[in-house]
């Protein structure tokens, strides 16, 4: 079975906040779940 569970680093948001090199704060896509807010997991 598959789950589709939040994913811990974005939290569902799909996006997370870095500090670029010139010190600015700037919006990517969460690299842990390529932008889909959450991640699939396989369930026993």
């Amino acid at each position: 079975m598959v789950r589709k569970e939040t994913c811990p680093q974005c939290r569902g948001n799909k996006y997370i906040s870095v500090t670029r090199p010139d010190a600015k704060e700037a919006w990517i896509k969460c690299p842990s779940c390529a932008g889909q807010g959450y991640k699939v997991r396989l369930a026993n």
